[in-house]
């Protein structure tokens, strides 16, 4: 029951964040997009990332901010680089949806591709290599 409880929690406080985006803080229109600094979802407000619904934790999923939404996310969510303007067409780290907009690249849904971290790595896999000991 605890468990079920932290995980709406979770749920009202990203629907609270998003909410606060739509209604209270000016966003920044897709046309707008890499043309001004967007203004920063803050940290606090976010427990899960804003795209892919992952929650953060200290360790394994850290918060991002996209460079040009202004959206809490992930890094694999925010893996990806885009020339913005407002910082003098400078690389900058972007969520997926910001760079298939401002580059026209499309992305592959499939994530699985990726490489994926050293601590996303699953402890599951088997070792590569079987030492016995005899007794």
């Amino acid at each position: 029951r605890d468990a079920i409880d932290r995980k709406e929690k979770r749920s009202e406080t990203f629907k609270t964040a998003v909410q606060g985006l739509e209604t209270g803080t000016p966003v920044l229109k897709t046309e707008e997009l890499g043309r001004r600094a967007p203004q920063w979802v803050r940290d606090n407000l976010v427990t899960m990332c804003m795209r892919c619904k992952e929650p953060f934790n200290a360790i394994m999923r850290r918060r991002h901010h996209c460079r040009a939404c202004g959206y809490v996310v992930c890094a694999r969510c925010s893996d990806y680089k885009a020339e913005l303007q407002y910082d003098g067409n400078r690389l900058n780290r972007v969520c997926q949806e910001c760079y298939v907009f401002l580059t026209g690249h499309v992305v592959l849904e499939d994530r699985e591709g990726k490489p994926k971290g050293i601590l996303e790595v699953s402890s599951a896999c088997p070792p590569r290599v079987l030492v016995l000991c005899p007794s």
